[in-house]
């Protein structure tokens, strides 16, 4: 396998996991440990609770694309466009865990979230393709 995909997988597992234990730490501090209590948008257990659940959302989905690029290119180099796509998108998902941790308020748009999912969408479906491509 890649050292690129191996890499970035263990990135994303690395920021869910830290992301985790940040809504744990703010579920403490807040003292709100009930589930399904609504939240001040703008608190940073809200925020913390949103990174984390939009970061668990995607790193599964995305490490078993990287995975599947990895099939598709097999004995062969994935290339610049390929290796450079799936940092991209790696790192799209820290800057998006970003903005949602120093945003004013979960109901207000954040550039860095919007720039992490923008990057995530394009980069994953351009990823998709390539797969899709190589294999036939």
């Amino acid at each position: 396998m890649h050292i690129t995909i191996i890499l970035c997988s263990a990135s994303l597992v690395i920021l869910t996991l830290l992301l985790a234990f940040w809504t744990s730490v703010q579920r403490g501090a807040s003292k709100t440990i009930a589930y399904g209590t609504t939240l001040d948008p703008s608190s940073g257990m809200a925020k913390a609770q949103r990174a984390h659940g939009n970061a668990a959302e995607y790193a599964a989905l995305l490490i078993g694309l990287f995975l599947i690029v990895g099939f598709a290119y097999e004995g062969r180099d994935l290339g610049g466009l390929v290796m450079w796509t799936i940092v991209a998108v790696t790192v799209s998902r820290l800057v998006h865990a970003i903005g949602f941790l120093i945003c004013e308020t979960l109901e207000k748009p954040h550039i860095l979230k919007a720039l992490g999912a923008l990057v995530t969408y394009a980069g994953g479906l351009l990823l998709a393709v390539m797969a899709i491509i190589k294999v036939h």
